[in-house]
């Protein structure tokens, strides 16, 4: 008996809480925002860990507690830092998504700057 209420409770985050569409809604969009902390390579809404599964649970549980998005995000970033997050917030997101723009505009800019040069006829020589 003693075994089954272990088991219960260990189980118990695991299985969902019941939310309205809305609800469901914000937890997905929270769990695919998060990467996964055993491996950082995935969101945790598509990896299959034990810590995934947990956390998706937990997320279910503030989100059915009434907690908004920013909360649950300042949550996981105390515990895993920055990391946890898919996208980069702040300046770091400038660094993300703008630098490989802009270099890849100069990087354009002198390729055809060195190929107009290339093709540029050269002037006779006067003798």
């Amino acid at each position: 008996m003693r075994f089954l209420i272990l088991l219960l409770m260990a189980l118990a985050p695991l299985w969902p809480a019941d939310l309205n569409p809305e609800q469901q809604q914000r937890a997905h969009k929270l769990e695919t925002s998060l990467l996964a902390p055993c491996c950082w390579s995935e969101p945790v809404a598509t990896h299959r860990s034990e810590i995934s599964l947990s956390i998706k649970a937990e997320i279910e549980k503030l989100v059915g507690e009434g907690k908004n998005d920013r909360e649950i995000l300042d949550l996981y970033k105390s515990r895993y830092g920055m990391r946890i997050f898919v996208e980069p917030e702040g300046s770091q997101w400038w660094v993300m998504n703008v630098v490989p723009v802009v270099m890849t505009i100069l990087g354009v800019l002198v390729v055809v700057f060195v190929i107009r040069r290339m093709l540029r006829p050269i002037p006779a020589s006067s003798q």
